[in-house]
């Protein structure tokens, strides 16, 4: 692979280049449709019922209704596709489908601050938009988990590149489409103390955040409700795990209500723990390679650790483990070996309970990651590891 700068290349080469990027981008793009008329159930279960019933409403009625358990800018894309003459299940898919491109999109910017070459930003881009479970995702699932990633990891590329208040939107607005983005904040008061981002910005967010529920509001709902909607999902299942593969697969059947605080405790314990060394050691954190571990730690870490974790969690941390090979080459296995693992999930649930592989071995595998990176990180900022 020809690892020239931008500038260095001929037009010839950027040509060659380009026309690869496309072939590559419109072939993912065709596997895509190709998966656009499966329904693995939660279609035919909820989302279609929901659209029928933004159909029976005007769209100011819809942004006040009580349809569905999602956020309120969750709702107004099927409030939106209610409106749309044509079959709603692609509707909701083309959507994903857009944020995965949006996705890889942000994965090349962030590759693009360790280097110029070309190939290299190709490289990043073609890789996140063939990882498995964001094509499972989006395409086969019809899941929107591609919408919050989308904006999380818009998020930590604008915080890498010092653009504060971007940073601070996009985090917002993933928060405001999915409570699963608390995975990666933990990253975010790190760059706040390292000045990537500026503290006097934090207004930014829930400025952001209140405004991505204004509609809702002004159309009448109850801003009460709309604040207890993530609460109200946390509370809707009682099991320590949902079919992801984490450290509660090793404990196998326990009682919930014995191990759900101390699954908390342990997360809680691990974010600030890592958070902590790092404060320690901030005089070493100065290369973008560092950033990406720890990001890579905590989307990985909490949902390894925490209680009542389901079957697609890890999409955040699936697409930081490609970044984490991109910035360092030696680390190849974390990505196959975390997508695979995020994958059994999927698998399970598409393949109608199928086991396609043992989740305790699952489980220790992922920690064997999860202790690579942190060791990597933790020798990094000691100043002993050679590359940084």
């Amino acid at each position: 692979m020809d690892l020239k700068n931008i500038k260095e290349l001929t037009l010839k080469d950027k040509l060659i280049a380009y026309n690869f990027a496309i072939i590559g981008a419109v072939a993912l793009l065709i596997v895509r449709v190709a998966l656009f008329d499966y329904d693995w159930g939660d279609y035919s279960y909820f989302y279609q019922h929901w659209v029928a019933e933004f159909r029976t409403m005007s769209f100011i009625e819809g942004l006040r209704a009580e349809v569905g358990n999602y956020n309120p800018p969750h709702m107004y894309i099927f409030n939106i596709i209610a409106r749309i003459n044509v079959y709603d299940l692609y509707l909701i898919k083309i959507v994903s489908v857009f944020f995965d491109f949006l996705i890889a999109f942000f994965v090349m910017k962030i590759v693009s601050l360790k280097t110029e070459s070309l190939n290299m930003h190709i490289l990043a881009f073609l890789l996140t938009l063939a990882i498995p479970t964001v094509v499972l995702n989006s395409s086969m699932w019809a899941q929107c988990d591609a919408v919050y990633v989308a904006f999380a990891i818009g998020a930590f590329y604008f915080a890498l590149s010092g653009r504060s208040r971007l940073a601070y939107a996009f985090i917002a607005i993933a928060f405001a489409f999915k409570m699963q983005s608390v995975f990666i904040m933990p990253v975010f008061p790190i760059l706040v103390l390292m000045k990537k981002i500026r503290l006097r910005d934090c207004y930014i967010f829930p400025a952001v955040y209140l405004a991505m529920l204004l509609p809702a509001v002004l159309a009448g709902k109850s801003i009460g409700d709309i604040f207890l909607t993530y609460i109200k999902q946390v509370d809707t299942f009682s099991s320590l795990n949902m079919n992801l593969v984490n450290v509660w697969q090793l404990v196998g059947h326990v009682d919930y209500e014995s191990f759900r605080t101390a699954g908390l405790f342990i997360a809680g314990l691990a974010v600030l723990g890592l958070m902590y060394f790092t404060y320690v050691h901030r005089e070493r954190l100065t290369s973008n390679t560092d950033y990406v571990r720890l990001a890579f730690l905590f989307t990985l870490m909490m949902p390894f650790l925490l209680p009542k974790m389901h079957d697609r969690y890890y999409m955040l941390a699936d697409v930081m483990s490609v970044v984490v090979f991109l910035f360092d080459k030696r680390r190849w296995y974390v990505p196959v070996i975390t997508i695979f693992c995020s994958y059994i999930a999927y698998a399970w649930f598409l393949m109608s309970a199928v086991v396609l592989f043992d989740y305790k071995i699952a489980a220790l595998a992922l920690l064997a990651v999860l202790l690579v990176v942190l060791r990597d990180y933790v020798l990094s900022l000691r100043g002993d590891l050679r590359d940084r």
